[in-house]
């Protein structure tokens, strides 16, 4: 008999005893099952090993098989491609340092249900006698695809992260523990799995084998204020895939993950990852052929040069994908260096967005902005007196860099352009509270959290 046969029976079965309280609770038990059997989720995995020169990586990659194809591979691609930069990055790492290295990476299932699912990847790395254990949780919201962080369940509490870390050094105090209480640091990305009666958060790394401690604290939901909830998230509007080449000669040791968007437009589709992947594969190409003459004319030198390209989402939803391509380069020196390329894509108009293309005309929004900007330094030579005189902004540029996270919007300079290398990339976040009045109809919509 088919499930849609026998989902119309057992509604049949529920609607003659609708007039009795015991079968209406009967009902609902019945009614919840079937919409858990309708949405169920098959988990398989991968199991691989791999063996280079000082390194043997085995793990096991879980593969969620799901009604909904798209969620499906937005979350397949979404945990392997963490994994498998993590694996490549290792493999850098070895090649360069020349130390042998074992890592084991494992999974299991925190929780499940017909809406969320909780996936715990544990990563072990044993180098010589040292043994580093971490632990990265994923949690997904079934009905958009969606990654839900920390922030998506306590929005209702906004300083949820002090809540957390006063909880969580109290407790360290309490029992007087000699923990690290500098990595007690709780923000929107903070690992957390979810349990009956609270959270439980963990910080990286997870275990040494120089502490006792397992760094993860049992969070009770009363500590609180506001009512405990998740947030609804909103449907993905594309999904993204991972193109990665690995490469290592004489001169270079390059890994590039090329993001692959995937839209029902395929000749947008087209355009887009044609503009993208030129942009990435132009910076691999132009440092490959700089390592090679630098090393032919400089016979003498130890370390060989590194050039890596990597991707985040920022948004991916109400119309926009925004992404940030990171490149890092060493070529030498006490550090290396790195920029983020912004690509803030809206689907619905199908094109790439410049900051001026969110704001009305003669709305003077660089003013806004700067004086917003200026406002925020302020607050940082506030806080902290060593950034009195550190930051040289002088103003917006006409291409300004940006992105757009959940309702922010992002204004970012690269190195050197507004403050020292010390400070990294000068990022600064602005509400739509503070510019909803200036910003165009059509795009208010893409700033909802």
């Amino acid at each position: 008999m088919t499930k849609k046969y026998l989902i119309i029976i057992i509604f049949l079965i529920c609607s003659i005893f609708i007039n009795n309280d015991k079968f209406i609770c009967i009902k609902k038990n019945l009614q919840s099952n079937i919409i858990q059997n309708i949405k169920s989720i098959k988990i398989t995995e991968e199991k691989r090993k791999i063996e280079d020169k000082n390194i043997c990586i085995k793990f096991r990659i879980p593969e969620i098989h799901y009604e909904n194809t798209k969620i499906e591979r937005y979350i397949n691609s979404y945990i392997r491609r963490d994994i498998n930069n993590f694996i490549n990055h290792k493999k850098q790492d070895n090649t360069i340092k020349n130390i042998h290295t074992d890592i084991n990476i494992n999974y299991h299932i925190a929780f499940k249900n017909k809406d969320i699912l909780n996936i715990v990847v544990y990563k072990e790395i044993v180098q010589n006698d040292n043994t580093v254990l971490e632990k990265d949780s994923y949690i997904f919201d079934l009905r958009t695809g969606q990654r839900i962080y920390l922030d998506n369940f306590l929005k209702n509490d906004e300083n949820y992260n002090k809540l957390i870390e006063d909880y969580i050094l109290d407790y360290i105090d309490k029992n007087d523990l000699k923990m690290d209480k500098s990595i007690i640091k709780v923000n929107k990305y903070t690992n957390y799995t979810i349990a009956d009666d609270g959270i439980n958060i963990h910080f990286n790394p997870y275990k040494t084998n120089e502490s006792n401690f397992f760094y993860e604290f049992k969070i009770p939901y009363d500590i609180f204020d506001e009512k405990f909830k998740i947030i609804e998230t909103t449907q993905i509007v594309s999904n993204v895939d991972t193109q990665t080449i690995t490469y290592d000669d004489d001169y270079i040791n390059s890994i590039i993950n090329i993001p692959i968007i995937i839209t029902d437009d395929k000749s947008f589709e087209k355009e887009m990852n044609a503009i993208i992947t030129d942009n990435i594969m132009n910076f691999y190409n132009n440092s490959k052929d700089e390592a090679k003459e630098y090393f032919e004319n400089v016979k003498d030198i130890e370390n060989k040069f590194i050039a890596n390209a990597d991707f985040k989402i920022k948004k991916n939803s109400e119309g926009i994908l925004s992404l940030v391509v990171e490149f890092y380069e060493y070529k030498g020196g006490a550090h290396g260096f790195y920029q983020e390329i912004p690509y803030n894509i809206s689907v619905d108009y199908e094109k790439i967005i410049d900051l001026n293309d969110l704001f009305k005309i003669n709305s003077n929004y660089k003013e806004i902005l700067e004086k917003e900007i200026k406002k925020q330094i302020s607050e940082l030579e506030k806080q902290d007196k060593n950034n009195v005189g550190v930051y040289d902004f002088k103003g917006l540029k006409e291409d300004q860099k940006f992105y757009i996270e959940d309702d922010d919007l992002v204004i970012y300079f690269d190195l050197y352009d507004i403050a020292p290398y010390a400070l990294g990339i000068p990022k600064f976040k602005i509400n739509i509270s503070t510019i909803q009045d200036i910003v165009k109809d059509e795009y208010m919509g893409i700033f909802k959290r």
